[in-house]
């Protein structure tokens, strides 16, 4: 039997204004189709327009605006969004980000920059600008993360470094914003089968991954933009400040050695 993740009320973010970074392709994309599909108008962020485009296409008419930019370029990406939020924001949605598989030991002081600088600094600037948009209406924030931010992983010395920041930085935003009703919150996420990861690993990989997950699966991006919306919608609106997982139990397992891998994994 086919799986249904959806299980929230139809519309029941109707009338809603909400971003998503990285809206162009993979999970990105899933949100923002789920979103407009409960009713929402979705600002889909991403440094490629074509693609953007291509996923507004699938959405409901009129419920996707491209907005494409790059949020590495702080200033540039804060403007674009601020034109789309300019009567408020009801919700953002931070799942830009990645990383490249690589030793610890093999990782400059560039690379690691880089891969902080998109999964935190960009983060952090960015949901910094809107502060003042998602105060008028009381919106809420979801950062997208990885499992391995929380229990380590094996050739993602940057990421997890960088991953972890960012789920402090909810936890401290959270108790800050909250009295502007904002709202805070990031998902640690498992291995999703998006287009971006089945190129950069392999078959053996993928097997491992789910071989030692209780829930011996990858989760679906489905699943995912379901958990996002109902965190965005008014059902959540005393969950702040936490981190939830979906990832099928993975988080009591051993990670999986991906230090050979040594692909690129940007995903937007």
């Amino acid at each position: 039997m086919a799986r249904r993740f959806e299980t929230l009320a139809a519309d029941c973010l109707s009338g809603r204004r909400i971003a998503v970074t990285g809206a162009g392709t993979g999970l990105g994309r899933a949100i923002a189709l789920r979103l407009a599909g409960l009713g929402a108008t979705v600002g889909g962020m991403g440094r490629r327009e074509a693609l953007l485009r291509d996923t507004g296409a699938m959405a409901p008419a009129g419920r996707f605006v491209p907005l494409p930019c790059d949020i590495r370029d702080y200033e540039a990406a804060a403007g674009r969004l601020g034109d789309f939020a300019e009567g408020g924001l009801d919700g953002l949605v931070n799942n830009a980000g990645g990383q490249f598989y690589a030793e610890a030991a093999d990782i400059s002081a560039g690379g690691f920059a880089a891969v902080v600088d998109l999964n935190l600094t960009a983060l952090f600037a960015l949901t910094r600008a809107m502060r003042p948009f998602l105060a008028r209406k009381g919106g809420s924030v979801v950062n997208l993360s990885i499992v391995g931010a929380e229990r380590g992983a094996l050739g993602l010395a940057h990421a997890v470094a960088a991953r972890s920041g960012a789920a402090g930085l909810s936890k401290a935003l959270a108790l800050e914003w909250g009295p502007d009703a904002i709202r805070i919150n990031s998902l640690a996420v498992g291995t999703v089968a998006t287009d971006t990861f089945l190129a950069a690993s392999t078959a053996e990989q993928r097997a491992e991954l789910a071989r030692q997950t209780p829930i011996p699966r990858l989760v679906g991006a489905g699943e995912v933009a379901e958990l996002t919306a109902f965190l965005l919608s008014d059902a959540a609106e005393m969950i702040t400040g936490q981190t939830l997982r979906i990832d099928g139990g993975a988080f009591l397992a051993a990670p999986v050695d991906m230090r050979p891998t040594r692909q690129k994994v940007l995903h937007e």
